[in-house]
């Protein structure tokens, strides 16, 4: 596993983290600011994942006659990984926004 690849899974572990710490679905005002956050961080996350992984680019293939290039695959993991994160978040939004809030007596 590379520098790069080892630095986007502590990436997505922690926005991981941070988000099922805040509680990625809020039940009242004060939960649902900090499952805001949490959704932010997730989509921040995931974007800069994916910004990542798409600006570090290998090096064209100058194989000579009769070598073959290797096969890249259009879409690599930290791509993958990216999307869902930021997914994730995104979906947690839009569920935190159309959540009621719960009364709750202290």
């Amino acid at each position: 596993m590379g520098t790069s690849n080892r630095a986007i899974a502590v990436l997505a572990t922690v926005a991981v983290l941070v988000a099922l710490g805040t509680g990625c679905f809020g039940y009242n005002k004060s939960a649902k600011r900090w499952s805001y956050v949490g959704d932010t961080i997730l989509v921040l996350g995931g974007g800069a994942v994916i910004a990542l992984d798409l600006t570090s680019s290998s090096d064209p293939c100058m194989a000579g006659p009769g070598m073959p290039c290797p096969y890249e695959a259009p879409l690599t993991g930290p791509l993958v990984a990216g999307a869902v994160l930021a997914a994730a978040g995104i979906f947690g939004m839009i569920f935190n926004a159309t959540r009621p809030n719960v009364k709750t007596s202290r």
